[in-house]
């Protein structure tokens, strides 16, 4: 009898403890500074992979972007250029990487277009982790400054009433600035003939040259409009430009169409929300850095911000016009 009052009270006893040790965890995550620490992030470098070359606009303004970040997060971001296939090659890279947060990229247009027109191992809108838009390319319509078009609208008429007469020089088939200009002849109704060159100073030094009407294409134009050789009808973006602050963009002309453009901070599929949160926060503020302000104005590279929810919306929806688009135009190669 004595033996079964003492294990009846053994029982009681380690439920006691039991429950006294369970209220007194629950205490002690319930008070400020007891929580167990989460890990730190972070505690080493970044890389940040760029698929361009090392001198190009794009680096340098994600260099001068990659910095100022730096500052705020207590490690340094080291740019990683991995240029080829218009960004392909380090997106393919990007892809494989471990989603730790310390390999990081940024997505440019045209490996969002890459992946359209041929066969890449990625897909831009589903195999990674968006973190921030911070900045788009700038692209326009020129044409030269004794030609009789002063408006988009003229221009635009005259190739409705010459159909095949205008001719338009881009740095290439499948560009960004390709796809707006072919946009704009399906809404119009209107038929005009590509003229794609090998980069955008050969087609800008073509129709300075008067062997085309008009020239589609990011600013290597600039100085040419601002010194009165050629003018600049229209840009294809979401803003205006500060250097010509007159001139309209498609979206105030009436038309909804912009250049499919992006210039992001992603990182690889599977990148922890803590760690994304504290990527975007400090990208972010690094887009009030002097520094890159100066750049980005400078490289003609707009400051447009989205958050990681409304960069993964606009890459799908981004990916699903190009898809179209270039489908019907014929240009993907398999």
């Amino acid at each position: 009898m004595m033996e079964i009052v003492t294990r009846r009270w053994l029982r009681m006893e380690m439920g006691m403890v039991g429950g006294v040790c369970f209220f007194l965890l629950a205490f002690i995550l319930a008070v400020p500074g007891f929580a167990p620490a989460q890990e730190k992030y972070p505690t080493k470098p970044i890389n940040l992979f760029v698929g361009y070359g090392a001198g190009g606009s794009t680096t340098l303004c994600a260099r001068a972007l990659a910095d100022a970040a730096s500052k705020i997060l207590g490690q340094p971001i080291v740019v990683v250029n991995k240029p080829g296939g218009s960004s392909a090659v380090a997106m393919s890279l990007l892809k494989t990487e471990k989603p730790d947060g310390y390999t990081i990229g940024v997505l440019p247009s045209g490996a969002v277009l890459s992946q359209h027109m041929r066969k890449v191992p990625y897909d831009s809108a589903q195999d990674f982790t968006p973190i921030m838009q911070y900045a788009a390319y700038t692209v326009g319509l020129v044409v030269r400054s004794e030609s009789p078009w002063k408006t988009l609208k003229e221009f635009i008429d005259y190739a409705k009433a010459n159909p095949g007469r205008i001719r338009y020089a881009t740095a290439g088939a499948g560009t960004q600035q390709h796809l707006v200009m072919e946009q704009l002849a399906i809404h119009e109704k209107i038929k005009w003939t590509l003229i794609p060159f090998d980069g955008g100073v050969p087609a800008l030094m073509a129709l300075m040259g008067g062997h085309v009407e008009g020239l589609a294409q990011t600013s290597e134009w600039k100085t040419h409009v601002a010194s009165g050789r050629l003018r600049l009808l229209a840009l294809f973006g979401e803003k205006r430009m500060i250097d010509f602050p007159n001139v309209p963009t498609l979206l105030e002309l009436g038309y909804k169409i912009t250049n499919p453009s992006v210039l992001a901070i992603i990182g690889p599929k599977g990148l922890p929300p803590q760690i994304v949160d504290t990527l975007h926060r400090a990208f972010k503020k690094a887009m009030d850095d002097p520094d890159y302000n100066k750049l980005s104005d400078v490289n003609d590279q707009p400051r447009i911000y989205r958050d990681p929810t409304d960069l993964e919306k606009y890459l799908v929806e981004m990916n699903g016009e190009i898809e179209t688009l270039i489908r019907n135009l014929g240009l993907r190669k398999e």
